[in-house]
Protein backbone atom coordinates (compact mmCIF):
# COMPACT_ATOMS: atom_id res chain seq x y z
CA UNK A 1 0.00 0.00 0.00
CA UNK A 2 2.99 2.41 1.05
CA UNK A 3 4.53 1.35 -1.94
CA UNK A 4 1.50 2.44 -4.11
CA UNK A 5 1.11 5.25 -2.56
CA UNK A 6 4.45 6.65 -3.42
CA UNK A 7 4.10 5.70 -6.93
CA UNK A 8 1.57 7.86 -7.36
CA UNK A 9 3.19 10.70 -5.48
CA UNK A 10 6.22 10.06 -7.75
CA UNK A 11 3.67 10.17 -10.84
CA UNK A 12 2.03 13.50 -9.35
CA UNK A 13 4.83 14.79 -9.38
CA UNK A 14 6.09 14.35 -12.71
CA UNK A 15 2.68 15.21 -14.31
CA UNK A 16 2.71 19.04 -12.54
CA UNK A 17 6.19 19.34 -13.64
CA UNK A 18 5.80 18.00 -17.15
CA UNK A 19 3.18 20.06 -17.35
CA UNK A 20 5.20 23.22 -15.77
CA UNK A 21 7.46 22.84 -18.78
CA UNK A 22 5.05 22.38 -21.30
CA UNK A 23 3.27 25.33 -20.17
CA UNK A 24 6.74 27.46 -20.37
CA UNK A 25 7.06 26.24 -23.88
CA UNK A 26 4.00 27.29 -25.29
CA UNK A 27 4.38 30.81 -23.33
CA UNK A 28 7.66 31.04 -25.11
CA UNK A 29 6.08 30.15 -28.38
CA UNK A 30 3.88 32.80 -27.99
CA UNK A 31 6.03 35.34 -27.45
CA UNK A 32 8.44 33.78 -30.48
CA UNK A 33 5.39 34.81 -33.02
CA UNK A 34 4.59 38.15 -31.39
CA UNK A 35 8.37 39.00 -32.02
CA UNK A 36 8.71 37.76 -35.98
CA UNK A 37 5.07 39.18 -36.17
CA UNK A 38 6.92 42.41 -34.97
CA UNK A 39 9.97 42.16 -37.30
CA UNK A 40 7.57 41.45 -40.17
CA UNK A 41 5.07 43.85 -40.09
CA UNK A 42 6.31 46.75 -38.20
CA UNK A 43 9.95 46.45 -38.93
CA UNK A 44 10.73 44.83 -41.80
CA UNK A 45 13.66 42.76 -40.52
CA UNK A 46 12.46 39.56 -41.46
CA UNK A 47 10.55 38.96 -45.02
CA UNK A 48 7.85 37.10 -45.14
CA UNK A 49 6.32 37.67 -48.27
CA UNK A 50 7.23 35.93 -51.09
CA UNK A 51 5.31 36.93 -54.49
CA UNK A 52 4.07 33.90 -57.58
CA UNK A 53 5.84 35.15 -60.94
CA UNK A 54 4.04 36.52 -63.70
CA UNK A 55 2.00 38.53 -62.08
CA UNK A 56 0.69 41.28 -64.49
CA UNK A 57 -2.75 39.57 -65.12
CA UNK A 58 -3.89 37.63 -62.42
CA UNK A 59 -7.25 35.56 -62.26
CA UNK A 60 -8.75 34.47 -58.42
CA UNK A 61 -11.32 31.60 -58.73
CA UNK A 62 -13.49 31.29 -56.58
CA UNK A 63 -16.33 29.08 -56.04
CA UNK A 64 -18.87 30.95 -53.85
CA UNK A 65 -19.52 34.53 -52.99
CA UNK A 66 -17.74 35.47 -49.65
CA UNK A 67 -14.60 32.61 -50.87
CA UNK A 68 -12.47 35.96 -51.65
CA UNK A 69 -12.98 37.01 -48.22
CA UNK A 70 -13.22 33.63 -46.04
CA UNK A 71 -9.90 32.34 -47.73
CA UNK A 72 -7.71 34.62 -50.30
CA UNK A 73 -8.46 37.72 -48.61
CA UNK A 74 -4.60 38.39 -48.11
CA UNK A 75 -3.25 37.59 -51.52
CA UNK A 76 -5.71 39.52 -52.92
CA UNK A 77 -4.62 42.75 -51.42
CA UNK A 78 -1.34 42.00 -52.00
CA UNK A 79 -1.56 42.36 -55.87
CA UNK A 80 -4.24 44.61 -55.95
CA UNK A 81 -1.76 47.50 -54.09
CA UNK A 82 0.72 45.98 -57.29
CA UNK A 83 1.69 48.52 -59.94
CA UNK A 84 1.33 47.04 -63.62
CA UNK A 85 -0.82 44.20 -61.81
CA UNK A 86 -4.55 43.76 -62.69
CA UNK A 87 -6.69 41.58 -60.91
CA UNK A 88 -9.45 39.94 -62.32
CA UNK A 89 -12.14 37.48 -60.29
CA UNK A 90 -14.51 34.22 -61.25
CA UNK A 91 -17.15 33.46 -59.48
CA UNK A 92 -18.20 29.89 -60.40
CA UNK A 93 -21.77 30.37 -58.47
CA UNK A 94 -23.98 32.81 -57.48
CA UNK A 95 -24.19 30.65 -53.76
CA UNK A 96 -28.01 30.53 -54.45
CA UNK A 97 -28.33 27.42 -52.49
CA UNK A 98 -30.94 29.18 -49.76
CA UNK A 99 -32.17 31.26 -52.41
CA UNK A 100 -30.03 34.30 -52.11
CA UNK A 101 -28.61 34.44 -55.60
CA UNK A 102 -29.22 38.07 -56.55
CA UNK A 103 -28.49 39.49 -52.81
CA UNK A 104 -24.98 37.46 -52.72
CA UNK A 105 -24.02 38.10 -56.24
CA UNK A 106 -24.22 42.26 -55.28
CA UNK A 107 -22.71 41.31 -51.60
CA UNK A 108 -19.61 40.02 -53.90
CA UNK A 109 -19.57 43.49 -55.81
CA UNK A 110 -19.20 45.47 -52.79
CA UNK A 111 -16.67 43.36 -50.75
CA UNK A 112 -14.37 43.40 -53.90
CA UNK A 113 -14.87 46.82 -54.39
CA UNK A 114 -13.34 47.03 -50.60
CA UNK A 115 -10.64 44.48 -51.97
CA UNK A 116 -9.46 46.80 -54.59
CA UNK A 117 -11.10 44.94 -57.55
CA UNK A 118 -13.43 46.56 -59.74
CA UNK A 119 -16.69 45.65 -60.32
CA UNK A 120 -16.24 45.15 -64.48
CA UNK A 121 -13.38 42.92 -63.35
CA UNK A 122 -15.71 40.15 -61.85
CA UNK A 123 -17.38 37.29 -63.45
CA UNK A 124 -20.22 35.54 -61.97
CA UNK A 125 -21.79 32.66 -63.47
CA UNK A 126 -24.96 31.05 -62.52
CA UNK A 127 -24.72 27.77 -64.53
CA UNK A 128 -27.25 24.55 -63.49
CA UNK A 129 -24.71 22.11 -63.27
CA UNK A 130 -22.97 24.31 -60.60
CA UNK A 131 -24.87 24.63 -57.66
CA UNK A 132 -23.95 25.56 -54.35
CA UNK A 133 -24.15 22.81 -52.55
CA UNK A 134 -21.90 21.01 -49.91
CA UNK A 135 -22.19 17.22 -51.33
CA UNK A 136 -22.53 18.46 -55.51
CA UNK A 137 -19.08 17.75 -57.05
CA UNK A 138 -19.10 19.65 -60.03
CA UNK A 139 -18.52 18.49 -63.72
CA UNK A 140 -15.16 19.13 -64.16
CA UNK A 141 -15.28 19.36 -68.20
CA UNK A 142 -17.63 22.73 -67.11
CA UNK A 143 -15.31 23.89 -64.86
CA UNK A 144 -12.61 23.89 -67.34
CA UNK A 145 -14.34 25.36 -69.84
CA UNK A 146 -15.21 28.16 -67.84
CA UNK A 147 -12.03 28.76 -66.63
CA UNK A 148 -10.14 28.17 -70.13
CA UNK A 149 -12.20 30.91 -71.93
CA UNK A 150 -11.10 33.43 -69.31
CA UNK A 151 -7.72 32.61 -69.20
CA UNK A 152 -7.55 33.47 -72.56
CA UNK A 153 -10.02 36.10 -73.32
CA UNK A 154 -8.38 38.01 -70.27
CA UNK A 155 -4.56 36.96 -70.77
CA UNK A 156 -4.15 35.82 -67.66
CA UNK A 157 -0.59 35.40 -66.61
CA UNK A 158 -1.17 33.84 -63.21
CA UNK A 159 -4.29 32.55 -62.01
CA UNK A 160 -4.72 31.43 -58.47
CA UNK A 161 -7.22 29.22 -56.87
CA UNK A 162 -7.86 26.41 -54.14
CA UNK A 163 -6.09 22.96 -54.08
CA UNK A 164 -7.48 19.77 -54.00
CA UNK A 165 -8.41 19.73 -50.54
CA UNK A 166 -10.18 22.82 -51.29
CA UNK A 167 -9.21 24.16 -47.57
CA UNK A 168 -12.45 22.84 -46.15
CA UNK A 169 -12.94 19.39 -48.45
CA UNK A 170 -16.10 21.46 -49.83
CA UNK A 171 -17.03 19.38 -53.16
CA UNK A 172 -17.07 23.01 -54.74
CA UNK A 173 -13.78 24.02 -53.94
CA UNK A 174 -12.05 21.14 -54.50
CA UNK A 175 -14.06 20.67 -58.08
CA UNK A 176 -11.62 24.02 -59.55
CA UNK A 177 -9.10 22.14 -58.69
CA UNK A 178 -9.56 19.28 -61.05
CA UNK A 179 -11.03 20.96 -63.59
CA UNK A 180 -7.55 23.09 -63.76
CA UNK A 181 -5.59 19.56 -63.45
CA UNK A 182 -7.91 18.47 -66.28
CA UNK A 183 -6.83 21.93 -68.52
CA UNK A 184 -3.34 20.80 -67.64
CA UNK A 185 -3.53 17.60 -68.61
CA UNK A 186 -4.57 18.51 -71.91
CA UNK A 187 -2.29 20.85 -72.67
CA UNK A 188 -4.42 23.94 -72.50
CA UNK A 189 -3.01 26.33 -70.63
CA UNK A 190 -0.83 28.89 -72.29
CA UNK A 191 2.68 28.50 -71.93
CA UNK A 192 2.87 32.05 -69.92
CA UNK A 193 0.29 31.35 -67.42
CA UNK A 194 1.51 30.04 -63.99
CA UNK A 195 -1.17 28.26 -61.63
CA UNK A 196 -1.03 28.60 -58.12
CA UNK A 197 -2.95 27.45 -55.27
CA UNK A 198 -4.12 27.64 -52.07
CA UNK A 199 -2.33 25.26 -49.54
CA UNK A 200 -5.13 23.65 -47.50
CA UNK A 201 -3.60 22.68 -43.81
CA UNK A 202 -4.71 21.14 -40.59
CA UNK A 203 -8.00 22.04 -37.99
CA UNK A 204 -4.99 23.02 -35.67
CA UNK A 205 -2.59 25.17 -37.73
CA UNK A 206 -6.42 26.99 -39.13
CA UNK A 207 -7.72 28.90 -36.43
CA UNK A 208 -3.87 29.57 -34.92
CA UNK A 209 -4.62 32.81 -37.02
CA UNK A 210 -0.70 34.80 -36.02
CA UNK A 211 0.72 31.62 -33.95
CA UNK A 212 1.13 29.73 -37.45
CA UNK A 213 3.72 32.36 -38.78
CA UNK A 214 7.17 30.55 -38.29
CA UNK A 215 5.48 27.09 -39.79
CA UNK A 216 4.39 28.63 -42.67
CA UNK A 217 7.73 30.86 -43.07
CA UNK A 218 9.63 27.41 -42.96
CA UNK A 219 7.22 25.19 -45.11
CA UNK A 220 5.74 27.43 -47.60
CA UNK A 221 7.63 28.93 -50.83
CA UNK A 222 5.11 31.74 -51.71
CA UNK A 223 3.63 33.14 -48.91
CA UNK A 224 1.45 36.73 -48.02
CA UNK A 225 0.77 37.95 -44.35
CA UNK A 226 -1.53 41.26 -43.71
CA UNK A 227 -0.41 43.29 -40.85
CA UNK A 228 -3.92 44.12 -38.28
CA UNK A 229 -4.46 47.35 -40.38
CA UNK A 230 -5.21 45.19 -43.61
CA UNK A 231 -6.42 42.40 -41.68
CA UNK A 232 -9.26 44.73 -40.93
CA UNK A 233 -9.98 45.72 -44.24
CA UNK A 234 -10.72 42.17 -44.98
CA UNK A 235 -13.17 42.12 -42.28
CA UNK A 236 -14.31 44.80 -43.56
CA UNK A 237 -15.16 43.51 -47.00
CA UNK A 238 -16.46 40.94 -45.44
CA UNK A 239 -19.17 42.50 -43.44
CA UNK A 240 -20.60 43.29 -46.97
CA UNK A 241 -21.46 39.42 -46.84
CA UNK A 242 -24.90 39.91 -44.59
CA UNK A 243 -26.64 37.44 -45.78
CA UNK A 244 -22.95 34.96 -44.51
CA UNK A 245 -22.88 36.24 -41.48
CA UNK A 246 -24.03 33.80 -38.96
CA UNK A 247 -22.02 33.24 -35.44
CA UNK A 248 -19.65 30.44 -36.52
CA UNK A 249 -18.16 32.72 -39.36
CA UNK A 250 -17.40 35.62 -37.10
CA UNK A 251 -15.96 32.78 -35.09
CA UNK A 252 -13.88 32.03 -38.45
CA UNK A 253 -13.05 35.93 -38.62
CA UNK A 254 -11.87 36.29 -36.01
CA UNK A 255 -9.48 33.11 -35.25
CA UNK A 256 -8.47 31.96 -38.67
CA UNK A 257 -4.68 32.06 -40.07
CA UNK A 258 -6.33 32.50 -43.84
CA UNK A 259 -7.39 36.11 -42.59
CA UNK A 260 -3.98 37.20 -41.88
CA UNK A 261 -1.70 34.66 -43.76
CA UNK A 262 -1.63 32.76 -47.13
CA UNK A 263 0.29 30.26 -48.52
CA UNK A 264 0.74 28.92 -52.34
CA UNK A 265 2.32 26.43 -54.19
CA UNK A 266 2.03 26.08 -58.15
CA UNK A 267 0.77 23.26 -59.49
CA UNK A 268 2.02 21.76 -62.18
CA UNK A 269 1.88 18.08 -63.99
CA UNK A 270 4.29 15.87 -61.90
CA UNK A 271 2.51 17.41 -58.83
CA UNK A 272 -0.90 16.49 -60.06
CA UNK A 273 0.15 12.76 -61.33
CA UNK A 274 1.53 12.48 -57.89
CA UNK A 275 -2.04 13.29 -55.94
CA UNK A 276 -4.30 11.63 -58.26
CA UNK A 277 -2.10 8.87 -57.50
CA UNK A 278 -2.55 9.19 -53.45
CA UNK A 279 -6.07 9.94 -54.13
CA UNK A 280 -6.42 6.45 -55.94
Amino acid sequence: MEFNLINICICFVYLVDTAGHLGIACILYVLLNILLYILIIRWGVVSFNRNARNFKRVLFVIAHPDDECMFFGPTILNYTRKENCTVYLMCLSTGKSYGMGSVRKNELYKSCQVLGIPQNHIMVHNHTLLPDAMDVRWPIDVVAELISKNIDSLGITALITFDRYGVSNHYNHCSIYYGIASLIFNEKIPKGCGIYVLESINVFRKYWSVLDIPISLILSRFRYMNGFKDRRIIVKAMKHHKSQLVWFRRLYMLFSRYMLINTLQQMNLVDIELELEIDD
